[in-house]
């Protein structure tokens, strides 16, 4: 309940205090509405021209590396911003701003009639002193604002200045001035020259590794490697294959000479060819003629003994043995000279053999050598083809690139152009009379309460009867 009636007072005591200084605080409201007025009517005003500007990924985003790697993308897609960030920094930057007002020019900068509502009274052309180049800069910077449209790759340019067709003009020339600066940022100048000279060092390089490679392959006598490999394993092949014959054949040659030495220990040397059983013909021949004779003489006596004689030689038997070398032996004789003649002929071939296969060994050694240090030519010359042909292609976009640039080419585009618009942007007079009007009233009420806080009296009996809702007994006269 007190703090009711407490509340109740502090009301009363408001307004109290604003009834007694109401004329005080009406003054205070109108002066600086009537002030705040005249000061917007009096003041220059500005105008606003803008601009918008398309930022799409393009060929500056793709970075040429002069080592000749691959040609890498910057990725903007964990944050776009940070591309739109970095033209808006190209486009607010000082470099910019000094090129854009030698483009334009200080005095037509400052060439626009007075606007005031002076001027448009008076219609009196205005003298204007022309400042520095430093001021010049700092107000063209202070005027100019660059900025993104949130959650999109648009960049606005506005710029604010006293006359809306000067104010228009800045503007597309600054984004003429930064398509040009845009280009010369995302793009070096020694590529080109650089990518040139490496694509020529390399076509030296790939020049020299095949004249390396060929003249290797004519001392060496080497037209195909593969093939070359192919027809020595096949001999080599073919030269074992003949080698484990020859070594079957010689050994069935010993068994067959071990067989026939093995017969002819076992038979003699010499053996029985022919007997022959002689009765000694002539003798009896001679016998019978004479007894013939004796029968023709008739010697009877004689032709008896002779008889006798005959019958006594028959009687008498005469053997003649002839004996020479066997024909079996010497048959295996000879059928074992022909098995060492074979076996010796056999070993021949198979030295031979081992020749030729150990020279087809060396041979495949020397071809396994001469395929490592072709591989290692070959693959110089792989390398230099491919850096070659690497930096002749970037060589090739370098140019593309510079005619485009030439061209101006560019992965920005001019959304909407700035245009002179008559309408000034400032000042704001109704938003300013309405705030000088809330600024007077606070003004005026707060010089009420502290008028009464330094100096809390009652004047009049009235301020007695609101304010305590006292009678009042009696008053006295103010001295005079």
């Amino acid at each position: 309940m007190a703090d009711q009636s407490l509340t109740n007072v502090q009301i009363r005591a408001a307004i109290y205090i604003i009834k007694k200084h109401k004329w005080k605080i009406l003054v205070l409201f109108f002066s600086t509405v009537i002030t705040v007025a005249v000061g917007s009517l009096m003041a220059t005003p500005i105008f606003r021209a803008s601009s918008q500007l398309l930022v799409k990924p393009g060929r500056e985003d793709i970075y040429v590396s002069p080592t000749g790697s691959s040609p890498a993308v910057i990725d903007y897609s964990s944050g776009q911003g940070q591309k739109v960030n970095a033209e808006i920094a190209i486009l607010g930057s000082l470099t910019l701003v000094m090129k854009l007002v030698d483009r334009v020019g200080v005095y037509r900068l400052f060439d626009f009639p007075d606007r005031t509502l002076k001027g448009r009274l008076f219609k009196k052309a205005k003298i204007r002193e022309i400042p520095s180049e430093q001021i010049v800069y700092k107000s063209v910077l202070n005027g100019l604002e660059v900025s993104a449209v949130p959650r999109s790759n648009v960049i606005n340019v506005t710029f604010e200045w006293p006359d809306p067709i000067i104010a228009a003009r800045v503007v597309n020339t600054l984004v003429e001035l930064y398509l040009d600066r845009h280009l010369k940022v995302h793009t070096n100048p020694q590529t080109y020259t650089l990518l040139q000279e490496q694509a020529k060092k390399w076509e030296v390089k790939l020049g020299e590794a095949d004249r390396e490679l060929e003249t290797f392959k004519r001392r060496h006598s080497i037209t195909s490697l593969p093939q070359q490999k192919t027809i020595v394993l096949g001999r080599l092949s073919e030269a074992e294959s003949q080698s484990k014959q020859t070594e079957i054949e010689i050994q069935e040659a010993l068994q067959l000479v071990s067989t026939l030495e093995a017969q002819l220990s076992s038979l003699d040397q010499n053996i029985q060819l022919q007997e022959t059983v002689n009765k000694q013909p002539q003798t009896l021949a001679a016998l019978k003629a004479r007894l013939v004779d004796l029968q023709l003489q008739g010697l009877k006596e004689e032709i008896r003994r002779v008889k006798e004689m005959i019958a006594e030689e028959e009687k008498k038997e005469q053997g003649i043995v002839v004996s020479g070398r066997s024909p079996i032996r010497q048959e295996l004789e000879g059928n074992l000279l022909g098995a060492k003649a074979r076996l010796e002929a056999l070993k021949a071939r198979q030295k031979n053999q081992k020749l030729r296969t150990a020279t087809y060994r060396q041979e495949l050694k020397a071809l396994d050598g001469f395929e490592k240090q072709i591989n290692e030519l070959q693959r110089q010359v792989a390398i230099s083809e491919a850096n070659y042909r690497l930096y002749l292609t970037k060589f090739e976009e370098a140019k593309i690139s510079e005619s485009m640039d030439k061209q101006k080419i560019a992965n920005v585009r001019i959304i909407e152009p700035a245009v002179p618009i008559m309408r000034p942007v400032k000042p704001k007079k109704r938003l300013n009379v309405m705030i000088g009007g809330f600024l007077g009233l606070f003004a005026g009420v707060g010089l009420a309460f502290l008028i009464e806080f330094i100096h809390p009296v009652f004047r009049t009996r009235e301020d007695v009867d609101q304010f305590l809702g006292l009678r009042v007994l009696a008053t006295l006269p103010k001295d005079r």
